[in-house]
Order: structure tokens, then sequence, then C-alpha cells
């Protein structure tokens, strides 16, 4: 009997930590796991208290000079996840070890490649909260 979910929770785990004993790795995995809960979090609060108008662009100094549907939220929550998903999947296959295999000295640019798609994975859910977070004060700004 075929089992009804065929990936595991090893793999799973697997997909999001591939190297699991790297402590780098693991703190900037679960700090854009983090981010990613605090997103949804923020995404949940706006969507309830948010008039059905919100500011979606501003000027250089900070200032609204565009309005959009609420729903235009929707891609303050999706694009940070299929960036994190897809950068956990770059992570996850083995293109960055077989791009740097020629030396030793090449592992040591593999790692710190791998170091910096960690980094970078935490860095867009940041940039993506405080856009949202930005976004969800701005419009509360319009309804008071």
């Amino acid at each position: 009997m075929q089992k009804l979910f065929p990936m595991s929770v090893n793999r799973i785990k697997l997909f999001f930590f591939p190297d699991p004993q790297k402590k780098n790795y693991v703190f900037f995995t679960y700090l854009a796991l983090i981010l990613l809960a605090v997103l949804l979090v923020e995404f949940i609060i706006a969507w309830i208290n948010l008039p059905s108008s919100i500011p979606i662009h501003f000027n250089l100094k900070g200032e609204v000079d565009n309005y959009g549907d609420k729903s235009s939220l929707w891609v303050l929550l999706l694009a940070p996840v299929i960036i994190f998903l897809g950068l956990s999947a770059i992570l996850q296959s083995n293109l960055i070890r077989m791009s740097f295999r020629h030396s030793s000295r090449d592992k040591v640019f593999a790692e710190e490649s791998k170091l910096m798609l960690y980094i970078l994975r935490a860095a867009v859910v940041l940039v993506f909260c405080i856009i949202a977070a930005i976004t969800y004060w701005q419009g509360q700004q319009t309804i008071s």
C-alpha cells in the first residue's frame, strides 16, 4: 500500500535544514521561519483591521501616493514564501557543491556561498516584514 503522503517528516526537515550540524545555518533558518510566522500574523491582523482601500505605494518622503485594494496584501505574504522555498530548494540541491568542486579552496567558496544564501533567506523575509508593517501602519493612519 502506498503512503498517502510520500514526503516524510525527516525529508521536510532536510529541505529546510540541509546542514543541521552548522550552527550558523540553523540560526538563520530559524530566524527566517520566525520572521515568516511574524509576517503571517501581520497579514492576518492587517486583513482583519484594514479598510478595503489601502496605501500601496510611497514616495521618497514616505508619503502615500497610490492606493489599492486590500487584496494586494497577498503579494506581501506570498512573495517571501516563494523566495524562501526557492532558496531552500537551491540549498537542498547540489548546485553549490557542484559549482565549487575543483580544488580545496573551492570548498571554502561553497561554504561561504551557502552561508550567503541562508542569510539572504532571512533578509528577504525581514524586508517583507518591514514593508508589511509600514503598509499596515500607513493603512491605520488613513483610517484615523
